[in-house]
């Protein structure tokens, strides 16, 4: 499945069907790239118990680290 329609809002709030790709190069590799290993850092870091503030915090570092990595071929 490549692309599937999803209704979204216009700046001006009125509804339209927009085409949506799933499962293109970027996607793809969005996810290698960036999706996996942010996953991966968030997985290792939040341990039960922790608070909320400090999950946020160690989400927050996992992102940093992926920062300005491109996801284009």
């Amino acid at each position: 499945m490549g692309a599937s329609y999803k209704i979204k809002l216009s700046p001006k709030m009125r509804p339209f069907v927009s085409r949506v790709v799933r499962n293109g190069q970027v996607q793809r590799n969005f996810t290698e790239r960036i999706g996996r290993p942010a996953g991966a850092c968030v997985r290792a870091n939040v341990k039960k118990g922790m608070s909320q503030a400090a999950i946020r915090k160690t989400v927050g570092d996992c992102g940093k680290a992926q920062r300005g990595k491109s996801v284009k071929v």
